[in-house]
């Protein structure tokens, strides 16, 4: 059998590695689903492949504020302020662009590098890169398919419009979302969708088929829940269901409780062995 060609971001990502195991001590973990590369718990770089479906590959690198307000004035198309970690300096450099300058990204990195560098290995000799993390991946075609699905029934109701983000969706009504599609999300192997409920029914919903619902991240406290795309048996009468409710949420808040009780006891329950729990991730610091 062939050996499976190589990504683009799997390209990328190998040389990002080359360089940053070129310094002492650095090690890697993932966050998010996203590569870090930090020396002794502290982070200097990551790898960020479509986050939040932004249409980029890219580096974050430590920096300066100096340094990224330079960067990013200087050279808008391949610098950019990334979220969470810009507000302390910090600065994103697309890979995905043609002509990328890895030995300017290199002197980048080590500045980064530098900053969180004990004295001890400053000047240590760098270890040989181990095995990179796993990642969580999706099948391209199994989420192409349940998208299309998905859009079709959300598309069917009164005023639905759908905005893509990269390999995520958002399905509005009166310019409010009342259902995601979310593919790989934050690395956690899973293509779903994600609808309005009832806020405190959604942790009785999951509870009652984890297989197939789930509870997600951010969105879960206020009254969303999460429903599986990517098995082998999908209700899709079911998932259309909870589209109707959620769009009605928004079209009717008066109408917010009515059909919720068929939400609870219309449930289909496959027969199914694929386990899954919904990951709880901190933002790295």
């Amino acid at each position: 059998m062939p050996a499976r060609l190589a990504s683009q971001s799997d390209a990328l990502y190998t040389e990002l590695r080359r360089v940053c195991f070129g310094f002492a001590g650095v090690e890697e973990k993932l966050s998010h689903g996203a590569p870090w590369f930090h020396v002794r718990g502290k982070m200097f770089a990551a790898f960020a492949d479509q986050h939040h479906g932004d249409g980029r590959i890219a580096l974050w690198c430590k920096a300066t504020l100096e340094e990224q307000a330079r960067l990013v004035r200087e050279e808008p198309t391949r610098y950019f302020v990334p979220p969470y970690v810009g507000t302390r300096g910090w600065v994103g450099a697309r890979l995905d662009l043609p002509e990328v300058d890895w030995i300017e990204l290199a002197i980048l990195l080590e500045a980064g590098w530098a900053t969180v560098v004990p004295r001890s290995l400053a000047h240590a000799a760098a270890k040989p890169a181990p095995p990179p993390p796993r990642r969580a991946r999706t099948d391209a075609a199994v989420a192409e398919a349940a998208l299309a699905r998905l859009t079709e029934a959300c598309l069917a109701l009164e005023g639905a419009s759908v905005e893509r983000g990269g390999k995520h969706a958002t399905f509005r009504v009166k310019k409010r979302p009342f259902a995601y599609f979310i593919d790989n999300h934050h690395g956690d192997g899973v293509v779903g969708a994600c609808f309005k409920v009832e806020t405190g029914a959604q942790a009785g919903l999951a509870a009652a088929d984890p297989v197939r619902r789930f509870v997600p991240a951010y969105l879960g406290p206020r009254g969303w829940l999460g429903v599986r795309l990517d098995l082998s048996r999908v209700d899709w009468r079911e998932v259309a269901r909870y589209a109707r409710e959620s769009h009605a949420r928004i079209v009717a808040p008066r109408r917010r409780g009515r059909g919720l009780a068929a939400l609870h006891q219309g449930a289909f329950h496959p027969k199914s062995s694929v386990g899954w729990r919904p990951m709880v991730l901190v933002e790295p610091s």
